[in-house]
């Protein structure tokens, strides 16, 4: 078997990573930690809100990854059960606000916290200096993957 070249195991590792970051055991295992009852979009929804505060549908379905039919239907779900509520946006009645509930802030810094300590554990053993360099080359990576066009491989 021939060795394995660097850009490989960086795909590997990164496929990797995707999967684990996107699984539903995962998040299952975050609920169930976390003593809460809402499914592994509405986590994602949850999480986006944290960070992005009151938005439109639009720009939630973007923050989360998720398309606008999917954040439709995990939003009746976390307004019901109390998490999420809708408003008028003041300047334009038709576009609908989504933010979090003083529970459903609750909520999403719970599950925050958890996910925190998670990765405080598992990078116990870095220095600050090798989580600082990782966060940043995984910044640039992210960066560069986002601005550089796809293209078919030379057939040369």
């Amino acid at each position: 078997m021939p060795a394995s070249e660097p850009l490989d195991d960086l795909q590997t590792s990164l496929l990797r990573l995707g999967r684990l970051l996107a699984s539903r055991q995962a998040a299952s295992r975050l609920v169930e930690v976390a003593g809460v009852q809402v499914s592994q979009q509405g986590v994602a929804l949850l999480r986006a809100l944290r960070r992005e505060g009151r938005v439109p549908a639009a720009e939630l379905a973007a923050a989360a990854g998720m398309d606008l039919g999917a954040v439709s239907r995990q939003v009746r779900l976390l307004e019901q059960a109390g998490l999420v509520e809708r408003s008028a946006h003041p300047d334009d009645g038709r576009v609908v606000l989504l933010e979090l509930t003083d529970q459903g802030r609750g909520t999403a810094e719970h599950l925050h916290a958890i996910s925190a300590r998670h990765l405080e554990a598992a990078l116990a053993d870095w220095s600050d200096t090798e989580r600082a360099a990782f966060a940043a080359s995984l910044d640039r990576l992210v960066d560069d993957l986002r601005a550089t066009p796809l293209a078919e491989p030379d057939r040369g």
